[in-house]
Order: structure tokens, then sequence, then C-alpha cells
């Protein structure tokens, strides 16, 4: 190979890697996208606000330790939880909305961040397959309520 055909070929490759670098560089930030999304309801830390919004730290991690717990929090976020519900005897009647418009990426990295808010230990980990198989059986309202009251029952859910 000549000395001008590797400097032919070293600006394809280099522009090959260019899409690999920025996809790195854009991977979803947990954080990030809590503070954006989820902490003016839920506060900066993951308290919630008595009678309004409910606790998450401490909650979180707890809850995707188990896979239908895990499955359940994903589809919150995908399809929005609404109507009354109850945490650590408190009533809670908000409207969560549904985060459908995000990359499965995104919902597993704000789950991931979350369930590490309030906890010592470190929380089951959430992957972007985790959010797809939820997203690929939507639920309307009640049946995330039922899915809920199932796992409350089954002590899933604090």
């Amino acid at each position: 190979m000549t000395t001008k055909t590797r400097f032919r070929i070293m600006p394809a490759a280099l522009l090959c890697l260019i899409p690999l670098m920025a996809s790195q560089a854009m991977a979803a930030d947990g954080a990030a996208l809590y503070r954006g999304k989820c902490a003016m309801c839920h506060g900066p830390a993951g308290a919630g606000r008595p009678g309004a919004f409910p606790p998450l730290a401490g909650r979180v991690g707890q809850i995707a330790g188990n896979p239908d717990g895990k499955a359940y929090l994903a589809a919150v976020l995908v399809n929005g939880l609404h109507g009354p519900i109850t945490v650590d005897g408190q009533s809670y009647k908000g409207f969560m909305p549904s985060f459908r418009a995000l990359p499965d990426e995104d919902i597993a990295a704000v789950l991931a961040y979350v369930g590490t808010l309030g906890n010592s230990a470190a929380p089951a980990g959430m992957s972007a397959q985790d959010v797809a198989s939820v997203r690929a059986a939507p639920m309307d309202a009640a049946a995330v309520q039922a899915k809920r009251a199932a796992l409350q029952t089954a002590h899933v859910i604090p």
C-alpha cells in the first residue's frame, strides 16, 4: 500500500468513526433527564411533594429488584399513571404523564438513575430492552393501576 493510498483511507476511516463516537457521547444521561423531566414534580432528590407527587427515593430501586416490579416501573413511564395511589400511607391523586415519546434508552437511563436515589445498595439494572418489551404491549390507565395493585398485594411495591 502506498503512502498516498493510506492518506486516502485514513480520512474515510475517521469519518466512519464519527457517528460511533457521537452516539457514545450522546448516550442517555439519567441524572440530566431526571432533572429536566421529573424533578419539577418529584423533587431534585426524589422526595416527592406531599399529597401531589409520591416519593421515588428509596423505593424505585427496591421495586426494580423484582422483574415484575421493573416491568411496572417501565410501564408507568411509557404509559403514564392516573388515579389515586397510596405510598407510605399517604394518598396521592396526581397525574403521571406518559413519556412514550422518549427513546427506550432514555427511559431506561432515568429509571436506572432514580433507582440510585436514597439507596445505599446498587439498584437492579434497567435496560432499553426492558423498556422495549413493555412498550410492545401498551397499557391503559386501568391496566397500569391493576398491575400496581397486584404488585402491592405481592409486596413488590412497598
